[in-house]
Formats: C-alpha cells, sequence, structure tokens
C-alpha cells in the first residue's frame, strides 16, 4: 500500500522583518508584549493595491472579531492619505489621545509591489500588505500558550485576504510580529506622522510607507480605529 506523503509546508521570508532588524535601534523587550504595537504582514496573491485598499476597514474588523469584539462597518472610522502630500492623514492629536484613553486599537495599512522577479509579482505590479497596529496589548492574555491561540485566531480570521485557498500551505504567508520600537502613548501621534514630517527616518513606519520595490509609485496609507468604545475586560489578559 502505498503511503500518502503529508502536504509540504512553503516558507516565506519577511523582508519588513529582515530589514527592520538591520536598520533600526531595538528595545530589549521579554517576550510578546506588544505594547509597542504589532506589525501584522500578508503576502497577498494576484492584487493591486486598489483590491487591496478596499478591505482595510474589513481587515480592522476581522481582527477585532478574532479576540471577541463585534464591530460593524459604520463603527469603523477610515482616513486615507494622499498620494501627492501627506502620505499620511491622522485624527488631531487630542482625538488621537482620546482614542488611547479609550483603549480603541489603531491600525496603519500600506501596501508595497513584490520585487520584479518574484514569481508572486507575476511579471505584473501585484501588492501584499502590511499593518500597524498599536493598542491591540490590552485585548490580549499575558500567558504564551493563550497569546499564540490568540494570534493563531487572528491568523485564521485574515486568511481570507490573502485570495488563495491554499494558503495554510505556506508558512508565514501571514507573519505577526511584535514592534521593537519605543513608542510611548504621547509618541504615537509624531510616530505615525513620520512619512509626513521626518520621512528618513530608520523606523517601521517609514519602511511601511516606502514603495522601494517600484519607487516611482508611492501608494498613500490608511488609518483605520473604531468609533465605537470597546467593552475592555481586564479578565482578557488572563
Amino acid at each position: 500500500m502505498k503511503l500518502l506523503e503529508a502536504p509540504v509546508k512553503i516558507s516565506y521570508s519577511n523582508p519588513i522583518l529582515e530589514w527592520y532588524e538591520k536598520n533600526t535601534k531595538q528595545s530589549q523587550v521579554k517576550g510578546d508584549t506588544f505594547e509597542n504595537g504589532m506589525l501584522i504582514t500578508i503576502n497577498n496573491k494576484d492584487c493591486y493595491y486598489k483590491h487591496l485598499s478596499s478591505q482595510f476597514r474589513e481587515v480592522y474588523i476581522s481582527i477585532l472579531n478574532a479576540i471577541g469584539y463585534k464591530l460593524r462597518r459604520t463603527d469603523v472610522k477610515e482616513m486615507v492619505g494622499e498620494w501627492k502630500g501627506k502620505r499620511v492623514i491622522l485624527p488631531s492629536r487630542q482625538i488621537l489621545f482620546d482614542l488611547l484613553n479609550k483603549k480603541t486599537p489603531i491600525l496603519l495599512c500600506g501596501v508595497h509591489n513584490y520585487k520584479r522577479d518574484d514569481y508572486r509579482s507575476k511579471g505584473k505590479e501585484n501588492t501584499h500588505s502590511h499593518y500597524y497596529l498599536y493598542n491591540i496589548h490590552h485585548y490580549l492574555p499575558s500567558g504564551a500558550r493563550d497569546l499564540m491561540k490568540v494570534k493563531s485566531k487572528i491568523k485564521d480570521s485574515l486568511g481570507r485576504y490573502v485570495k488563495s485557498k491554499n494558503y495554510k500551505r505556506f508558512q508565514e504567508i501571514i507573519d505577526i510580529a511584535q514592534v521593537r520600537d519605543n513608542v510611548s502613548p504621547l509618541q504615537l501621534y509624531d510616530y505615525l506622522s513620520s512619512p509626513n514630517t521626518n520621512p528618513e527616518k530608520a523606523n517601521l513606519i517609514n519602511y511601511i510607507a516606502n514603495n522601494r520595490h517600484l519607487p516611482n509609485i508611492q501608494y498613500p496609507l490608511t488609518t483605520i480605529y473604531s468609533t465605537k468604545k470597546l467593552c475592555y475586560n481586564s479578565n482578557n489578559q488572563n
């Protein structure tokens, strides 16, 4: 009797993490605390900017749904940056502080082209997406095993945005990583504004903003947050 072969897992490298680890000053953080933010990368298949940007709001809703919070599209505010001018549009500094005080997660979304010689580019201008999520740590468990389960739930909730039925065959096709820039609530507004005010600074936000594989096209970034106060429960961290 011929034995069935186990499906082969294909691994993806994550260029953004490789660059980030080499070019930024990293804080020494033990474990996955996500207090400085969460970096999510989705290696989308056969997608252009217009496809990805049209679903940013749903990505936010899916992430919160994975951790137990239900939102509707009408509960979510979306602010799209400019193609020429301010790449990032944010709420006022005071509104941002109010959101942080309410423990509202804030999502910054960016799009990159694949390298021209990457098979995922297919000789076209296919793209993939990166997300910076701040304030999510309030809703994550502290235990390593429970945190791993939550991260798996988030990945599963984002699977449909890969646009591939067999996405689970590919390791790290959806990647979740800790952000190692030091970002306090008081620093967040200036940090998110980096592409507008200090685009040369080596930090994660500027990397997300820089479409380095097709530099003649620089996509605007999108800011997403809930206008509905989430029902915070400290027991979520246990």
